[in-house]
């Protein structure tokens, strides 16, 4: 019950944003059937930041409700360490977390915040799952279709898919399931190329498991 608690207590703190629809263009699709599956993965790995420095625009979107925050992130992704920090449309600071792909410390969180469940848990996962693990392992399965490639891995205790796509061929959807069930998706729908290297600028997180979505547009790069 603690993610509810968690959810109900962000909504109070969050400025309401209102109802939202998708907030992005389509993916513009094309044929991939002359892509080489390595040389795909190759490229955007070349072109992928591994050190980020970022301030993202967020919404919160859950049942009918939306709120929206912005949000300053550091991440080295060779490393897979982060640290976050959110505040809402009035300046209030909501949280700073550091972390890493095991451990997560809390270095500044909101009072009402440290009474209702583990933020900085469900902070951390949200943030690993966006950022961390973007390209799949070299021992993954491959399923090539006419507009998609699909790179599947196990991870964990559960599943992982990974679908390039897209004029630019870059990684478009990454979908986690465990025992059969989809738990969460990221949707990348569009990036930045800022001197030469590549950072996702507009993306949803979907957690089929607790029913909310996270909407992050790129405002800033550092």
């Amino acid at each position: 019950m603690y993610r509810f608690k968690l959810i109900f207590l962000l909504l109070i703190l969050l400025a309401s944003a209102g109802c939202s629809c998708l907030p992005f263009k389509n993916i513009d699709y094309v044929a991939l059937n002359d892509v080489n599956p390595d040389n795909l993965l190759q490229e955007f790995k070349g072109f992928l930041a591994q050190k980020l420095q970022v301030i993202n625009s967020i919404v919160f979107e859950y049942k009918w409700q939306s709120f929206s925050a912005l949000g300053y992130t550091q991440l080295d992704l060779e490393n897979n360490t982060f640290q976050v920090s959110c505040m809402n449309p009035v300046g209030i600071k909501l949280f700073e977390l550091t972390g890493n792909e095991n451990t997560i410390n809390s270095n500044f969180i909101l009072k009402e915040l440290l009474q209702k469940g583990d933020l900085p848990r469900a902070v951390g996962e949200d943030i690993r799952r966006i950022y961390f693990n973007m390209l799949p392992s070299s021992q993954a399965k491959i399923e090539k279709e006419k507009y998609r490639i699909i790179f599947s891995q196990p991870i964990g205790s559960g599943q992982m898919k990974y679908i390039f796509g897209g004029s630019h061929h870059w990684l478009i959807e990454k979908h986690y399931s465990e025992k059969n069930r989809k738990l969460w998706s990221v949707f990348y729908y569009d990036y930045l190329m800022d001197k030469g290297r590549l950072y996702p600028a507009g993306l949803i997180l979907k957690h089929y498991r607790f029913g909310y979505n996270l909407i992050i547009r790129l405002k800033e790069v550092r």
